[in-house]
């Protein structure tokens, strides 16, 4: 499979879009551990508050992660397909 690369730029998003995916799952779980150490000092210490952030930043994470991730590795997917059918159709054999 022979074929010259095509489509750079979507290749650099898809590339840009799987990362933005791993810094929001770091960012999701570090929000998570930590954030709601930083409450007591400007929000009265309000302790469902705190727990709301501990579930839910995480949470929040892995869903954007899960979302963003898809849509890169889409992105990906079809560049793929559309190189293995032009190989395909500009193959000898044919």
């Amino acid at each position: 499979m022979n074929v010259p690369k095509k489509y750079g730029l979507l290749r650099i998003l898809a590339l840009i879009i799987k990362i933005l995916a791993w810094a929001a799952l770091v960012l999701g779980i570090v929000g998570g551990l930590f954030g709601p150490n930083a409450l007591p000092s400007f929000m009265g210490g309000v302790p469902e508050v705190a727990t709301t952030m501990r579930i839910g930043l995480p949470l929040l994470g892995l869903i954007l992660f899960a979302g963003l991730y898809s849509v890169g590795s889409i992105i990906t997917m079809l560049i793929s397909i559309e190189e293995s059918t032009r190989a395909l159709a500009t193959h000898p054999d044919r």
